[in-house]
């Protein structure tokens, strides 16, 4: 009897160690499966809400693009848009966007709750408008093997493309020809059937060279710029600065303040080259260690974008960037040309009311008014043109000794030839918002300043528009020049003796000469161009600056501030 009861206890026993085993396994199994489903509903808040913050981020950009770079203030619930993502009733998804006291940064959110799970992401971004008016220089072909020549104090962003100059690429073989060799027998200067000649690509013609569009009318076809080329030449003091510091305050009180960046005064100095090196030499250089106004002026560069390096006796010691020298050239996925007006390579152009033109030119022609004169000066009469059925209209009242010439522009005034503004010495203050559109050259010998009273260029604005070249300073007895205007020439633009300049160059080639000029960027120039300028289109991009996970309380939905 003893036995079977002590068999029997050890028999109840081992049930009772299996039953508490099989308790404690139904516990654990139960925990692990509840740990589980709030892992997987973990997971699924934090997928919504990244998909909404992607979401999120892609509108701000959109709006930002069609608002000159800068982000706009929203709130917006994104539980319909991102119901495929398997939400359930009750589930909610909200994101907002918080612009920074910079427009051009914002806060991005959202906060998704699924499942009674609350998770709530967010992200620092910043926009870059990167429009070819959203520099101090814009540089398109170069010649002779530089974009830029001579020493310049360039205060702002620099853009060169030296993509070459645009050609037919009549036999598709990417890269332009020049006429097939041939004897010339008959030395009559043109190839004659039955003449002797090279035939290159073996198509048993002869073949003359491709056409191309000579913008910097030098006769010549140029070639993109190589790593055996200079596409910019800084010697001397030249220069390329992020700031105002030393800028003349009779011209700084005609431009609006620059922006400030976390206290410190920045223009957002970017240096971009897509073809050549860049030389750098003596006491030239792009960005400065030093301290500057004290630490109110940013002294660096933000950014320095080049493909093929640097050269100089200086080279890469000379640049003080914030991304260092080591960055290629980023803008290739945008197909950023330059700006042609006529001519080979130019595109079609879109006005303001949505007409598409040919070409620039063709609207340009069509929707100008026409002055027969080849200069304005303060010997040339007082007179008044227009309006026009398009309300361009352009008046003049010369200027004496103790006052300056007055011009009012408004529209596009447009001149057969070349144009001469102003005499050496001279003064010519302008009102209006208006474009200077000669069919040649443009040469300036006055000052050219906003009118008393007005800020270039919110409240009046000046386009110096020119099919081939600008010259500024460049006639006998110019001397130094203050300018505020956006200047836009389809070949050259000449700076000589030290001139002081507030606006925007762009042009195929750029000759700085030894004088040191200065060309000031103004950043509000890109959202207030004249009408009919060149290279309107925007071009935006966008960086996501830092990225984290927000703490929010679980029982509520909701989108912290910044």
């Amino acid at each position: 009897m003893r036995r079977r009861a002590f068999v029997s206890w050890m028999v109840l026993g081992i049930l009772f160690v299996l039953l508490a085993l099989g308790i404690g396994l139904v516990g654990t199994t139960t925990n692990t499966l509840a740990r589980a489903v709030r892992e997987v509903r973990y997971q699924q808040a934090f997928d919504v809400a990244q998909a909404g913050l992607e979401y999120a981020v892609s509108k701000a950009y959109e709006l930002a693009e069609g608002n000159g770079g800068d982000f706009l203030s929203a709130d917006e619930d994104l539980t319909a848009t991102l119901g495929d993502l398997g939400l359930q009733p009750g589930d909610q998804v909200q994101s907002s966007v918080r612009p920074g006291s910079a427009g051009f940064v914002a806060w991005v959110t959202c906060t998704a709750r699924v499942r009674g799970v609350t998770r709530s992401l967010r992200t620092f971004v910043s926009t870059k408008d990167v429009s070819i008016w959203n520099n101090a220089i814009f540089a398109g072909t170069g010649a002779t093997g530089r974009a830029i020549n001579g020493n310049v104090d360039i205060r702002g962003s620099v853009h060169i493309l030296g993509d070459g100059e645009y050609y037919s690429d009549l036999n598709g073989n990417g890269r332009w020809d020049s006429a097939e060799t041939f004897t010339d027998t008959n030395r009559n200067g043109v190839w004659d059937p039955g003449e002797p000649f090279v035939d290159r690509n073996g198509d048993g013609v002869w073949n003359s060279a491709e056409p191309y569009n000579d913008t910097n009318a030098n006769g010549i076809y140029d070639p993109p710029l190589t790593t055996t080329e200079l596409s910019t030449s800084l010697g001397g003091t030249a220069y390329i600065g992020n700031n105002y510091s030393g800028m003349p305050a009779d011209l700084r009180a005609l431009v609006p303040a620059p922006p400030v960046v976390g206290g410190v005064q920045t223009l957002g100095t970017e240096v971009r080259v897509k073809h050549g090196l860049v030389s750098i030499s003596g006491n030239a250089s792009i960005g400065t260690n030093a301290i500057v106004d004290a630490g109110l002026s940013k002294n660096t560069v933000d950014g320095v974008y080049v493909n093929d390096g640097f050269t100089g006796n200086k080279g890469a010691a000379g640049v003080f960037s914030d991304n260092g020298t080591s960055n290629a050239y980023d803008l290739g996925h945008l197909d950023m040309g330059f700006p042609v007006v006529a001519g080979i390579g130019a595109e079609p152009y879109r006005d303001s009311t949505g007409t598409v033109w040919s070409n620039q030119e063709a609207f340009l022609e069509a929707r100008s008014l026409r002055v027969s004169l080849s200069a304005i000066r303060d010997s040339t009469p007082a007179f008044t043109v227009g309006p026009d059925a398009y309300g361009n209209r352009i008046s003049w009242t010369p200027g004496t000794k103790s006052t300056p010439g007055v011009l009012e522009v408004y529209g596009i005034v447009r001149f057969p030839g070349d144009l001469q503004l102003g005499d050496s010495k001279a003064t010519i203050r302008y009102r209006g918002s208006g474009t200077l559109y000669a069919r040649r050259d443009i040469n300036i010998s006055a000052n050219l300043l906003p009118a008393v009273g007005q800020v270039f260029p919110t409240t009046s604005r000046l386009g110096i528009l020119a099919m081939r070249n600008i010259g500024l300073a460049t006639g006998s007895g110019d001397a130094q020049l203050s300018m505020a205007a956006a200047f836009y020439a389809q070949g050259t633009i000449t700076s000589a003796k030290q001139n002081q300049i507030a606006g925007t160059f762009v042009a195929n080639f750029f000759n700085m000469g030894t004088n040191v000029p200065n060309i000031y960027q103004v950043p509000d120039l890109r959202r207030n161009l004249p009408p009919g300028m060149p290279g309107d289109k925007p071009y935006v991009t966008l960086r996501l600056r830092s990225w984290r996970e927000r703490r929010v309380a679980q029982s509520t939905l909701s989108v912290p501030a910044p």
